[in-house]
């Protein structure tokens, strides 16, 4: 097995420095380019073959400067380069093409893609208590004297520092990709959960048609329609209304690519019983500001959630991207079912594989720039997840059961105990009339600012938080 270092690089018109920090010893090699002291191409050689490469931002800035500087680039060269790269901020496949250079196979991992939210090295360094943050200590365009030089040597080990920090913090979600990466033969280790999703999903769509995935061609004037999915009854004037001019609307798009929300239905605020739900393309939401809800010996306060709403809802109506038909239903239904059963057997490391290509491949249905485009897709199981949490809200607050909110996926119940078989019977009810499974959490507390931001104190002490 080979050794994993961390690696940084400095350029400048007349300095060159890749900096390499073992991870088992921290022990750091400095390798130097500049007037009168040339590159010593074997030993970076050497370090990028015989290790694994840990990196921020390296597969599309280090890893390129450093095949650059093995392909003979001086220092002016290299820091064309540089430029190049920062600021055209063009794709790693663009840098290597438009520079003539030839990728070479080394063994990488780039931890900006693995990495939550969007945010510099320094602003993950800051969240992680690193002891040293430093700014570049001496300008881009500058030249380098001597004494510079080990400035700049101590300013890239801060750097070392910091990335080995955000390595050890993301640890379990590289170890994820590195089961990932051998159970489907695609190295994922640099990848984003949603890139996971679409290239495992990719790969695997061709071993069972033998045809490589295309981008769906969806025109940017593209109109859609929610097609009744034969599950939703109401009682209610307004909520059957709704559901009639949901069925009768045209969706557009953005000009991201992204749907869009008609205007009268993002103005449209569903009153049940006093309490305020809104739609969205995200998913329905309740409206509710600052409150306290807590059980007590009278009453029950329980969260009922959908188990994999959103799979559920796409293998039901069994609806599919259209550049991909039934063979993506056959494979989705299996990497369903395979989570199911590792989850039952308490394989949690292939559960949570699993569960990454099942949640993450949902955000790439709405990505114009993704193989698994499928704005329709997107539409239909959104809107049918909106609507199924709605007719079980009108159910249970008929019956006389409080819900004190709700948010994408789930409703939080809250009643006297003595109604609490009968809210059982109605989830169940509920889930006969749509097939979907609902699992339950009792609280004991609930305070929140908003459906976004509150904190749920379960029975067993245990606390869940948003925000």
């Amino acid at each position: 097995m080979k050794k994993k270092i961390i690696i940084d690089t400095e350029v400048y018109q007349d300095y060159f420095l890749l900096s390499a920090m073992t991870v088992d010893t921290g022990k750091v090699i400095n390798i130097e380019m500049y007037e009168g002291h040339p590159l010593d191409t074997e030993l970076v050689e050497k370090l990028m073959h015989n290790h694994i490469t840990i990196g921020f931002n390296s597969n599309k800035f280090d890893i390129p400067i450093i095949v650059a500087a093995l392909a003979g680039y001086d220092n002016q060269k290299l820091k064309g380069l540089c430029d190049t790269i920062i600021n055209t901020n063009a794709s790693m496949w663009a840098i290597y093409k438009s520079s003539g250079l030839n990728m070479r196979n080394w063994n990488t991992i780039d931890l900006i893609e693995v990495s939550p939210g969007m945010a510099s090295l320094k602003i993950y360094g800051g969240r992680l208590k690193a002891p040293t943050i430093q700014d570049l200590p001496i300008a881009p365009d500058a030249t380098i004297s001597p004494e510079q030089r080990q400035e700049l040597v101590t300013y890239c080990k801060n750097d070392l520092d910091t990335t080995y920090l955000l390595y050890n913090s993301l640890l379990p979600q590289i170890t994820l990709r590195e089961t990932m990466t051998a159970k489907y033969e695609i190295d994922l280790r640099s990848k984003s959960d949603a890139q996971i999703a679409e290239a495992v999903i990719a790969s695997e769509l061709y071993k069972i048609t033998g045809k490589y995935l295309k981008r769906p061609d969806v025109k940017s004037d593209e109109t859609f329609r929610y097609l009744d999915p034969k599950i939703i009854t109401f009682k209610t004037p307004q909520l059957n209304n709704i559901l009639q001019q949901v069925i009768a609307e045209e969706f557009t798009l953005g000009l991201n690519g992204a749907l869009t929300l008609p205007n009268w239905l993002k103005k449209e605020l569903i009153v049940i019983n006093g309490r305020k739900y809104q739609m969205g393309i995200g998913g329905l939401h309740s409206c509710e500001k600052k409150q306290y809800i807590e059980a007590k010996d009278t009453h029950f306060l329980v969260d009922k959630d959908v188990i994999s709403m959103y799979p559920s809802i796409i293998l039901q109506q069994q609806i599919s991207p259209k550049n991909m038909g039934q063979p993506f239903l056959d494979l989705y239904k299996g990497i369903v079912s395979d989570r199911i059963a590792a989850k039952k057997r308490g394989d949690n490391v292939i559960a949570n594989t699993l569960k990454v290509l099942i949640v993450s491949s949902f955000g790439k249905f709405g990505s114009k720039y993704s193989l698994l485009y499928a704005p329709e897709l997107l539409l239909q199981t959104t809107i049918t997840g909106q609507l199924a949490l709605l007719m079980l809200i009108e159910r249970m607050e008929d019956a006389g059961i409080q819900i004190m909110s709700a948010n994408t996926d789930g409703v939080v119940c809250y009643a006297e105990h003595n109604m609490r078989e009968e809210c059982d019977r109605i989830a169940f009810d509920w889930e006969l009339d749509t097939s979907y499974l609902l699992e339950e959490t009792e609280y004991s507390k609930l305070a929140s600012r908003d459906v976004n931001n509150y904190l749920a104190v379960k029975t067993d002490g245990k606390i869940k938080g948003k925000g």
